[in-house]
């Protein structure tokens, strides 16, 4: 199987994006919901909410970054069988 750069990147830098926002949202709604009445704040100087967002967004951009990858090598591959 031979790896394609080009839709690698693009794949990544998708899945990236992508990976950033539904993250931060996912973190952001559970931090709202379930950390707010936390005092966060006193020990670390983010509140619940900023911190599981931010969080979120990090451990959504690897998860998704990997998923892209993925996905846009097995696109490259079929359409690579279909020429």
């Amino acid at each position: 199987m031979k790896r394609k750069l080009f839709p690698s990147i693009i794949g990544g830098l998708i899945g990236f994006m992508v990976g950033v926002f539904v993250g931060g949202y996912f973190g952001l709604v559970v931090g709202g919901t379930f950390l707010g009445g936390l005092e966060i704040y006193r020990h670390t100087g983010f509140e619940g909410y900023e911190l599981a967002a931010y969080v979120g967004a990090i451990i959504g951009a690897l998860v998704a970054t990997v998923f892209g990858v993925k996905l846009a090598l097995k696109i490259a591959d079929k359409t690579e069988k279909k020429m």
